[in-house]
């Protein structure tokens, strides 16, 4: 969680950076009629366990990796396209933020990640609370978008643009590297002929 705050630092706007750190630090519901549990940010998996991430600290990975790699792909395109207009904060604050709801949604129990019986997305939970916390609509629809086009927020701007194919670029990523470790342990069992045939 360090790693995160001392991220949420490079905020300029003062109110904004604020409220990021409070979101991450106390990532408590406001509508009290909010009935599910919640995981420690630090412990919680990102996903399923055929999914991303799926780890205790999953979560953290994750989100520390996006919010690097938003803020390096942000320099590169400004540095390429000189025109371009890239809002720092908000991409920032969004990437520290997208999947902070995931908290109430998956957990760690004896080896195997638990799903609560929520009926709405991750996504959709995060901006009712950024929304009710009085974040900038700007953050909100990065957020709400980071599912991307197929979503039922497609990205309009930049900053959501660069934070869906982030965000997906990360979570394929961690998948392949499971993909690949699963694979050789799955050829170290096969009986020769099909090791010799797999290769």
């Amino acid at each position: 969680m360090k790693r995160l705050l001392k991220l949420a630092e490079k905020i300029k706007n003062k109110e904004l950076r604020k409220k990021t750190i409070e979101f991450l630090k106390n990532p408590e519901i406001t509508n009290k009629k909010f009935k599910y549990p919640s995981s420690k940010f630090e412990d919680a998996p990102a996903g399923p366990m055929d999914f991303h991430h799926a780890y205790p600290g999953g979560l953290l990975d994750h989100t520390y990796s996006v919010v690097l790699s938003c803020i390096s792909v942000a320099e590169n395109l400004q540095k390429v396209y000189p025109d371009i207009k890239i809002n720092m904060d908000h991409l920032i604050s969004a990437a520290l933020l997208h999947d902070i709801m995931k908290i109430f949604i998956f957990r760690w129990n004896n080896g195997v990640v638990l799903q609560t019986d929520t009926l709405m997305d991750h996504g959709i939970w995060a901006a009712a609370e950024l929304y009710a916390r009085d974040f900038p609509e700007e953050v909100i629809h990065i957020v709400a978008s980071h599912f991307g086009p197929s979503g039922p927020n497609p990205p309009q701007t930049t900053e959501a643009i660069i934070l869906h194919f982030v965000d997906q670029l990360d979570a394929m990523v961690d998948a392949n590297i499971n993909f690949m470790k699963n694979e050789k342990l799955r050829v170290l069992f096969l009986p020769e002929e099909e090791k010799k045939s797999s290769k």
